[in-house]
């Protein structure tokens, strides 16, 4: 269950950051409003928090219990 909310966490906040770099336009990316620098961080916690991939393989073994890491 962990690895659903953080993978899905992450997923979703990198999907708004962009969407509103997209909304502000030509300001989404300037220094007065701040979206891609919330998205630099999120890339960093995807990473940190490991990345999609093993959250993947984690949400597979317990739903097929194969395990994919051997």
């Amino acid at each position: 269950m962990i690895s659903v909310g953080k993978l899905d966490n992450v997923r979703t906040a990198l999907s708004v950051a962009r969407t509103m770099r997209t909304i502000l336009g030509g300001s989404g990316i300037t220094a007065d409003y701040s979206p891609l620098r919330h998205a630099a961080n999120l890339e960093t916690v995807l990473t940190y928090e490991g990345t999609s991939e093993v959250h993947q393989l984690i949400i597979g073994q317990a739903l097929t219990g194969y395990n994919a890491f051997s």
